[in-house]
């Protein structure tokens, strides 16, 4: 009985990502990736509150970006808040698309964010472009939500795919690239721990019945520990 407590406690965390009893959030698993293809899918039920991970360098392997797999499903108040993150974040959100539907089409992007009007060194997209390019979320969906840090920049064969002209503006895809895919990163990124607030967001992939089913006998057999 304790081995089916431990194995079914392990799976809430896996598939939660995270403490099953916090609420939800996702913990990144491994190390999300850089591209579509290596991106980490959220996998739970309902709306999706945090995502917490870390960037690191190395001698021999950097982390200099994570990506992940979310679901938008309120464009009018959606939110990604690093604006309490440890080093000097920058967030991007992408479009899936293109003609083998796995391409990462930049779609809105920030460096540095306002709390309380004053810039703040975190990172925040909580609407539309304000930088005239009109880019905007428009309907709900699935999207490529990319953390970096500071000196990070995501680039397609043509350049770079964003162009920030004020450190604060929240940027459509008006870079010299802004027309490609994400094809590279390019520059040397600050790195450290980071939580990402979200509102208006749900998991990107709902668990299967099967799933669910374990999640509702492990919520049952640590209540009975528990008493």
């Amino acid at each position: 009985m304790r081995a089916m407590v431990r194995f079914c406690a392990g799976f809430v965390l896996c598939v939660a990502g995270g403490n099953a009893l916090a609420g939800p959030d996702w913990v990144e698993l491994g190390d999300a990736g850089s591209f579509p293809d290596g991106a980490q899918v959220t996998v739970g039920q309902g709306n999706l509150g945090t995502i917490s991970g870390t960037l690191s360098e190395g001698l021999s392997d950097s982390d200099y970006e994570d990506l992940y797999f979310i679901r938008v499903t309120n464009p009018k108040t959606f939110k990604f808040d690093l604006r309490h993150a440890a080093f000097d974040t920058q967030v991007f959100i992408f479009e899936i698309g293109g003609d083998s539907g796995e391409g990462a089409f930049g779609l809105l992007g920030n460096n540095d964010g306002l709390l309380h009007g004053s810039p703040v060194m975190g990172s925040l997209i909580d609407g539309p472009a304000n930088d005239g390019s009109g880019a905007r979320i428009y309907k709900p969906g699935l999207y490529l939500l990319a953390i970096t840090g500071f000196g990070r920049v995501p680039m397609s064969y043509e350049g770079p795919i964003f162009r920030f002209d004020r450190p604060t503006e929240i940027s459509g895809p008006d870079g010299y690239g802004g027309d490609d895919p994400l094809s590279h990163w390019y520059g040397r990124g600050a790195v450290g721990g980071y939580r990402i607030e979200l509102e208006g967001v749900g998991f990107s992939q709902v668990p299967a019945p099967s799933a669910l089913a374990a999640l509702g006998l492990a919520g049952a057999l640590l209540a009975r520990r528990r008493r």
